[in-house]
């Protein structure tokens, strides 16, 4: 009888799985083992089984180790990582090792607190509670709870009592009960919950357009402006799910902790979001087990989090993209909140989209998702409005139009709450100081003497982006990148943003010897120290990386935001989406000018969609709000349609020009990146593979191999090729070749070389 061949994924940049005999040990499909691997050891996954091997028997190891104490990861999983593997020309091992925690990734079992659930024999089924001594005043209220439950959590003993884990054990060794060690959430503190507003008519409608298809696949376009109320449509639906999951769990005859019937996850773009939904959510859905996943977290809190999830315990899950591929057993909806944003798209290793594999997943599983935006991404506008905006309808493809159903918020969620006033003030025309217009200024005073809260945005940390010699013009430049070192003054250092290089502020001018270097321009530093001058009896805090390095520091910020401590916020993307301020009255912009001339294609749906997000901060209770932006373009088309908060008219104005000049989402693109110490080596690597890819398929367009914005980065020279085809399984077959045939050079091996599916960023 031949032995069962074990088909094994690992952690090496090889696209193929390894085979193992299996030592005698029972492994299932999913099962985390312990492989030799050349001299040292190895964790990989079990995917398949096969009966025979390309190789022969004799020459097979057996594997080491299997963890069957651990639960193994279940088809629908790995079915997902593969895919995406595939569709994003990824190493398939890789891959699968990426998406799990790291203590998963370590050699040695992947252990979580011990956690156990009581449930009552028979005896303790009959008992009666009033024959326990009245003095035993926990030990009845345990043995009542569990009459009525029929199985407690150490979470849920805790509620009762202190001492109700001791009661519980107690009524163990008298026979009445008996327990099991199950995956358990942490005690959370309690949180007053929070009343349930009224839906207005917008509201309404969205949750009952969704909730009529709950149980078949469909993706929905929550399109809703700042302040609209998306999250209370997201609350509501969620109730739906779980709570319609929760009552066919209890009519069943014998309920199971480990499985509650549904589960739904809610992806955000940044970790910054996470502590105001998951407060939010657990003041309105009190009832269910929620739980984080991000890279916040120690590692054996992402690892308890994890197995929270993937055996059913958690029912409300919410992540950052790589949650997209945590095993759920019981996903019955997807939530993607900020659905626009680029931080859903993976810029190392296997670069996916975890908006787009979320659709996948869902279409898989036959359930909704749910992608809401205020500025949605052209992609998902284009496939929930179709064409319906352009001129040539003849050249469109109706296959393309309306796959996502459309649901709009127009107006605000608190009656009272109105869209802010946008101006925008002609920096050309005025004197500024210290970058800052007279208007803003005045403005920024007059809160001051309201008591109300302000918002200062810019986009660049630290003290100014430029050290510039007055004498020759020199410039201080990063020695290992194409970019210019940032001043951060208050460390005296010059600091690259890209790779972290720093050096100390030169007192001369390395070129020319003049003394006389001027930081110029303005980042968050320089712009707090300017209105600590400004405003001295201001009470002024900064929000970007540098200042919340450290754990919980941005939750301290927001809370001293919503006591009132704080007058004026300086701060970067960070501050722009996500945040409810109801004091918060006025917001100022301060120079984003650079974003309406960059090469970037998508440079001014990025901007549109940012000042659009940090406008929304402004005036969302019952106080009227504000927002000033400082440009020297006022009358650009962006700006005119950010002052009426038109976001449809530009995305349709911009569709138009994508369908011009074939750029997606008429198209679809791919881009192979490589770099090295050596240019020479970047440019034989891409040369070869332009001339491949250009006899591989005459549906794709193939450009030239060219050098990016950045030249350099890291200390590495960088070049590109671009691919574009106008149909996606025309590219996809392009590309699965020509990797294949880039595996297999030697040049390739002395290079770092990647394919980017859908690039964002060129």
């Amino acid at each position: 009888m031949p032995k069962p061949i074990l088909k094994i994924a690992l952690d090496v940049p090889l696209d193929r799985l390894f085979d193992y005999l299996s030592g005698g040990l029972i492994v299932q499909i999913g099962q985390r083992v312990l492989v030799p691997f050349g001299r040292r050891s190895q964790i990989g996954i079990v995917v398949g089984v096969a009966d025979s091997s390309e190789f022969a028997i004799e020459k097979l190891k057996p594997i080491t180790q299997a963890f069957t104490d651990e639960q193994p990861l279940d088809v629908q999983m790995l079915n997902l990582v593969k895919f995406s593997a595939d569709y994003y020309q990824y190493p398939f091992g890789q891959a699968l090792l990426a998406a799990l925690p790291a203590r998963l990734r370590q050699i040695a079992p992947a252990t979580s607190r011990k956690q156990y659930a009581y449930q009552l024999t028979d005896l303790g089924q009959q008992a009666d509670v009033e024959l326990i001594a009245k003095r035993q005043r926990v030990l009845r209220s345990v043995l009542a709870a569990l009459q009525t439950a029929k199985q407690l959590t150490e979470v849920e003993l805790d509620a009762i009592a202190s001492t109700a884990r001791k009661a519980a054990k107690a009524l163990v060794n008298l026979g009445y009960a008996k327990s099991e060690q199950v995956l358990a959430a942490q005690r959370v503190p309690a949180i007053l919950a929070t009343p349930e507003p009224p839906l207005n008519n917008e509201q309404a409608q969205a949750v009952a357009s969704i909730t009529k298809d709950i149980h078949a696949f469909k993706a929905w376009l929550l399109h809703g402006i700042t302040g609209s109320g998306k999250t209370e449509v997201y609350i509501r639906l969620m109730q739906h799910v779980l709570q319609d999951a929760t009552s066919q769990v209890n009519t069943a005859q014998k309920p199971n902790i480990q499985n509650h019937g549904a589960q739904i996850l809610v992806l955000v773009p940044e970790i910054n979001l996470t502590p105001q939904l998951e407060a939010r959510f657990r003041a309105r859905l009190p009832q269910f087990t929620l739980v984080s996943l991000h890279s916040s977290l120690s590692e054996s809190e992402r690892l308890h989090h994890w197995q929270l999830a993937q055996s059913g315990v958690a029912q409300i899950i919410i992540g950052t993209r790589l949650s997209i591929f945590t095993p759920l057993p019981h996903l019955k909806l997807i939530i993607i909140d900020e659905e626009h944003d680029s931080s859903y798209k993976q810029q190392d290793s296997m670069r996916y989209h975890a908006r787009d594999v979320a659709l996948v997943r869902a279409k898989r599983l036959n359930i909704p998702v749910v992608l809401g935006s205020a500025t949605p991404a052209l992609e998902s506008w284009y496939n929930a409005v179709g064409n319906q905006a352009q001129s040539d309808k003849a050249t469109f493809n109706q296959n393309q139009a309306n796959k996502y159903g459309l649901l709009s918020l127009k107006q605000r969620a608190v009656t009272a709450a109105q869209l802010p006033q946008i101006d925008c003030i002609d920096t050309t025309k005025v004197n500024l100081q210290q970058g800052l217009t007279p208007q803003l200024i005045a403005a920024l005073r007059l809160r001051l003497a309201r008591k109300e809260q302000s918002l200062l945005f810019i986009n660049r940390r630290g003290y100014s982006p430029v050290l510039l010699c007055s004498a020759c013009h020199w410039i201080a430049a990063c020695t290992r990148c194409s970019s210019k070192l940032v001043v951060h003054l208050g460390q005296r250092k010059l600091r690259c943003h890209h790779c972290g290089h720093e050096q100390k502020i030169p007192h001369q001018c390395p070129s020319c010897g003049d003394a006389d270097l001027h930081p110029t321009g303005h980042g968050t530093q320089r712009l707090e120290q300017t209105l600590a001058l400004l405003l001295p009896t201001a009470r002024i805090a900064r929000v970007d990386r540098d200042s919340i390095s450290r754990k919980h520091a941005l939750v301290d910020i927001l809370d001293r935001v919503h006591n009132q401590e704080i007058d004026i916020l300086v701060g970067t993307q960070m501050l722009a989406k996500g945040h409810d301020f109801p004091n918060l009255t006025l917001v100022g912009v301060i120079d984003t000018d650079s974003a309406l001339h960059s090469p970037d294609f998508r440079a001014s749906e990025r901007l549109f969609a940012q000042l659009m997000q940090v406008a929304g901060r402004a005036g969302r209770a019952d106080k009227a709000g504000q927002v000033i932006i400082q440009t020297a373009f006022p009358d650009h088309a962006l700006f005119n349609a950010l002052r009426r908060q038109d976001y449809e008219s530009y995305a349709n104005d911009l569709l138009q020009e994508r369908e011009q000049v074939q750029f997606p989402p008429y198209v679809f693109m791919a881009l192979l990146r490589a770099e090295a110490n050596d240019y020479a080596l970047v440019q034989q690597f891409l040369q070869f593979a332009f001339e491949q890819a250009r006899g591989l398929s005459n549906e794709v367009l193939v450009y030239d191999p060219v050098r990016p914005q950045m030249e350099r980065l890291k200390g590495m020279e960088r070049g590109h090729v671009l691919m574009q085809a106008s149909h996606r399984p025309a590219l996809q077959k392009l590309l699965k070749h020509l990797v294949g045939k880039i595996r297999t050079q030697a040049i390739a091996a002395k290079v770092r070389w990647s394919v980017d599916v859908n690039p964002l960023e060129f």
